[in-house]
């Protein structure tokens, strides 16, 4: 009775013998460094913890680079398949199987059938053939049920949806990954699986590249000499927000899905990029004018005596800890003071800033502050300006509000949107900013300033996308609040003065991810991945969206640091009772709609 062949026997007659690849002659493959990779091999399987994806790792003196942040971000249990670009080939697989192996033990990689002839791979890879030979489809549909079972049963999978490893795209002269197959949306709508998008930064050897321009197969040729070539070399990994299956299962079909999974996956690619405009360029090399140093704090004393001398009707809301009180430039010369002082403060340190000793213009002088006032520490934590759209028209004229200076109004957009309050110049200084508390304060004090003037119902102004975010991450912000149709019943109304236009290249798939997104939540995710610290949204995005807010267009304010402005409206009126009332209060809001007849 024949034997029945150890493990060292299928070592050896995968070892000895050359891989065939199709489409190229039989000698081809002995060009393949067999040798160096048998003896990589040997090292691994006769290490003390045996044949791992980690060892094989160790054994190439690859350093994995990722930040601890990332690692958290993989989920560590539930099913899940991990898709990432394919930028090396063996390595690739390795690695992805290796990082997951981190945080879980329950990791599978789909990897190349040419590699099933390795008997250690196969408790940790399901093979797939990606040459469409006469036995691929039977080699693929076991793979698929594999893979089905596995993720049914709670396991972790790791795919490379592009089924080849990225290459020159002479059409868009670039190296990326061919087309991505729908395997992995497949998986995970069928298994209710989330999915991780994990990028690899690097690519092949100029080599590599050019052999794939004479002939395709010749690259999987060079593979092994591409593996080898990244011996002791640093490996950087970024890996994305985990993506719920509900998402997945809820885009329109395979295909989508499986776009939107590849558009994820390269956004990681952008981490950290700071992509400066032309215009921007030019006027780091102009030489500028030194910023003013910033005034001296003004005494508390003298804010304290402005505070006090208010009248008793201007206090808007109170907590524990802060007021919040409505006045007018006359009525605090010493507050105002310390509002440009800490205006300045505030933009400067997000990277924004006049420059100026003090922000201060000229529309603060007929505007209404409202004041956010820390009753403990006799200091002003915060501010808003608004105006009364009606009064400043007619003293002023349109010229006569602020958000003028960054879009162009035809008049008869006032006409529709009716009596308005224009907020804006907000801010809460630095050293208060990581809590709720003084936001929550401020808007409860703009809420009840419109509940005591209730025939405002209507809130506009510009709210700030800043420079501390990156670029890519503005222009997913624009292209999600341009694909909904908030903006086009004020399309002819509103004209930003200096447009905010995103590069051709990324614009559709900008649009096209954005698209795929049902809500803030879902936009805040892929910002998130983008952004070195990785922040989410715009604390004021989110809070206009909140009470029902609209962006209806964006303007790039190059006066002050290419601060991407938004106009939002928001009509009270239309805002979520609840979440309304529990700004007005119950009385300020039972006031509001007595008098908008809501009832």
């Amino acid at each position: 009775m024949p034997r029945s062949p150890s493990t060292r026997d299928q070592r050896s007659s995968f070892w000895t013998g050359s891989p065939h690849l199709p489409g190229l002659p039989g000698f081809a493959g002995k060009l393949i460094p067999m040798a160096e990779v048998r003896e990589l091999y040997e090292r691994t399987c006769s290490s003390p913890d045996g044949f791992r994806l980690g060892t094989l790792l160790e054994q190439m003196q690859v350093d994995l680079q990722l930040p601890s942040a990332d690692l958290e971000r993989i989920p560590a249990k539930g099913p899940l398949v991990a898709v990432a670009n394919h930028p090396f080939g063996v390595l690739d697989g390795a690695a992805l199987g290796a990082l997951l192996s981190r945080v879980r033990p329950d990791v599978r990689v789909m990897t190349n059938a040419l590699l099933s002839g390795i008997p250690e791979l196969h408790k940790h890879c399901f093979f797939v053939d990606p040459f469409h030979t006469e036995s691929s489809a039977e080699k693929n549909l076991k793979a698929l049920k594999q893979a089905i079972e596995w993720l049914r049963g709670g396991g972790a999978l790791a795919v490379f949806p592009a089924g080849e490893v990225s290459q020159w795209n002479v059409g868009k002269a670039q190296i990326a990954d061919p087309a991505w197959n729908t395997i992995a949306a497949r998986l995970m709508r069928k298994t209710g699986a989330s999915a991780l998008p994990v990028y690899f930064c690097g690519r092949n050897s100029v080599t590599f590249q050019l052999l794939g321009l004479i002939h395709p197969r010749l690259r999987t040729l060079v593979l092994m000499q591409e593996f080898l070539q990244q011996r002791g070399k640093a490996l950087e990994v970024r890996v994305g927000t985990a993506i719920p299956s509900e998402m997945i299962a809820g885009l329109e079909d395979d295909r989508e899905a499986t776009e939107y999974l590849r558009l994820r996956t390269y956004l990681l690619s952008y981490r950290g990029k700071k992509e400066i405009s032309i215009p921007t360029k030019v006027r780091s090399v102009i030489p500028r004018k030194a910023q003013e140093t910033i005034i001296s704090a003004v005494p508390q004393s003298l804010l304290a005596r402005d505070i006090e001398a208010l009248p008793p009707a201007q206090l808007l809301s109170e907590s524990n800890e802060f007021a919040v009180y409505a006045a007018r430039a006359n009525e605090m010369p010493h507050l105002l003071e310390e509002v440009g002082r800490l205006r300045e403060v505030t933009f400067r340190d997000a990277g924004e800033g006049t420059g100026k000793s003090a922000d201060l213009d000229q529309f603060d002088d007929y505007y209404w502050h409202l004041l956010l006032w820390n009753k403990e520490k006799r200091e002003l934590a915060g501010a808003y300006r608004a105006g009364n759209t009606d009064e400043i028209i007619r003293s002023h004229g349109i010229k006569g509000l602020y958000t003028n200076t960054v879009f162009r109004y035809d008049e008869r957009l006032f006409m529709k949107i009716g009596s308005a309050l224009e907020l804006g110049r907000s801010f809460v200084r630095p050293e208060y900013q990581r809590q709720y508390a003084p936001l929550l304060q401020l808007w409860k004090g703009i809420a009840r300033f419109v509940a005591s003037r209730p025939q405002t119902p209507v809130l506009f102004g510009a709210v700030s996308i800043s420079n501390e975010y990156s670029r890519l991450s503005r222009e997913m912000i624009v292209s999600y609040f341009e694909s909904r149709d908030d903006g086009r019943e004020f399309a002819d109304l509103i004209q930003p003065r200096t447009p905010f236009r995103i590069p051709k290249l990324r614009r559709w798939d900008c649009r096209a991810m954005c698209e795929a997104l049902n809500n803030l939540d879902e936009l805040a995710e892929p910002i998130s991945d983008v952004e070195e610290d990785g922040k989410g949204l715009p604390i004021l995005i989110r809070q206009y969206d909140k009470v029902g807010g609209k962006l209806v267009g964006f303007n790039l304010d190059r006066k002050f640091s290419d601060v991407v402005d938004g106009l939002v409206i928001v009509d009270l009126r239309q805002t979520d009772p609840t979440v309304l009332e529990r700004y007005m209060g119950k009385e300020g809001y039972a006031g509001f709609r007595r008098f908008h007849k809501m009832d």
